[in-house]
């Protein structure tokens, strides 16, 4: 097992410069997730690290030993792709055997490693399958076999499950975890679906624009975030979002909302802010409940998913709520309700997206 540390790593395609000084460490046999929307450079530094995007500046270490500028083969990664890339021609025993029979392994080695992965993948009775005979899952379990069989010291995974279907992606997931947990072997996986990284990872690395945005275990990210923006990247459905400016109350500061006649009372940190600054509220859809007196907003829709529902409210100045509610189902569509929340729940950002604690 080996871990993977990203110092000051930048890339530049010509003058556009999309991985802007990245520095990052994966420990050994953990399961670190690299998240962000499409173009945020997440693809890009699992290449990098990979080797086969060239690093224009800061360096790449693996297991302690700078790979910078070393090739792909000798860097003792291995990578699964989203699409499966199997050879449709030879049967499944043959695509995880074929590294080993580049490598001129003997038959007896090639025998013993794919089939103790095929255990492991629960892949035993399909070796003589060919890949066209086998389902999405099956198929992304003999890529990822393909990679167990080559002993790396890092795997790396650029989105595997984006072709399933939403009930196998739930399943691959699953099996993913139960791998991780059985070989021990450090992974990095790449997604922009947030739900993918809450589920899988140790360790979530947030990226928007080329830079890292926060790192940290997924809970963490998820009730700690270090801006606006991982605030409304991490978590589902996305945190609500108000705008106001800070004021003096009875009761210790509170924000008065654009166009609204209920302020909001807040918990200052040690940052401020202060009265009269302009501030974000962050207000998670688990955080917020009806109450007698709170923010009025008009509920339009109610998505109700049995044990859990979720209100879609809008205020009179057009901000779009939700609010999620466990064990009732009421109908409420095309009323008005009032909203709050517990001042320690609400999260305060500046206009820029920093975070005020």
């Amino acid at each position: 097992m080996t871990g993977v540390r990203l110092r000051e790593v930048r890339k530049s395609f010509g003058s556009a410069e999309v991985i802007r000084g990245v520095s990052l460490d994966v420990p050994k046999g953990s399961f670190g997730v690299f998240v962000g929307p499409s173009g945020c450079g997440k693809s890009t530094l699992l290449r990098m690290i990979a080797g086969l995007e060239d690093t224009t500046g800061g360096t790449i270490e693996i297991g302690g030993r700078d790979v910078t500028n070393v090739e792909p083969a000798k860097r003792g990664v291995a990578m699964v792709f989203q699409s499966y890339a199997l050879y449709p021609h030879l049967s499944v025993f043959e695509n995880m055997a074929f590294s080993l029979r580049l490598a001129r392994a003997k038959s007896a080695e090639v025998q013993r490693k794919v089939g103790e992965t095929a255990e492991i993948l629960r892949l035993g009775d399909h070796l003589k399958k060919k890949p066209s005979e086998l389902s999405g899952g099956q198929r992304q379990r003999v890529a990822i076999g393909r990679a167990i069989v080559r002993e790396p010291e890092v795997f790396l995974f650029d989105e595997p499950l984006s072709n399933l279907d939403a009930e196998l992606r739930v399943q691959m997931r699953l099996e993913l975890t139960r791998l991780h947990r059985q070989i021990g072997a450090t992974m990095i996986y790449v997604t922009h679906d947030q739900v993918e990284a809450m589920t899988l990872a140790d360790q979530i690395f947030v990226l928007r624009g080329g830079l890292l945005q926060q790192a940290g275990r997924p809970l963490h990210l998820y009730d700690d975030p270090a801006n606006r923006f991982v605030g409304g990247f991490i978590g589902s459905p996305a945190m609500n979002f108000l705008e106001g400016t800070v004021a003096s109350g009875a009761g210790g500061l509170e924000v008065r909302l654009e166009g609204l006649d209920h302020p909001v009372s807040i918990v200052p940190g040690t940052a401020g802010p202060a009265v009269g600054d302009r501030v974000v509220l962050g207000l998670r859809p688990e955080k917020m409940r009806l109450a007698e007196a709170g923010l009025p907003a008009t509920v339009e829709m109610i998505e109700e998913l049995g044990g859990v529902s979720y209100l879609h409210a809008r205020t009179s100045t057009g901000r779009d709520l939700v609010v999620e509610r466990r064990g009732r189902r009421e109908g409420l569509e095309g009323t008005t309700v009032r909203l709050a929340a517990d001042p320690g729940d609400i999260l305060v950002f500046t206009p820029e997206g920093e975070r005020l604690r």
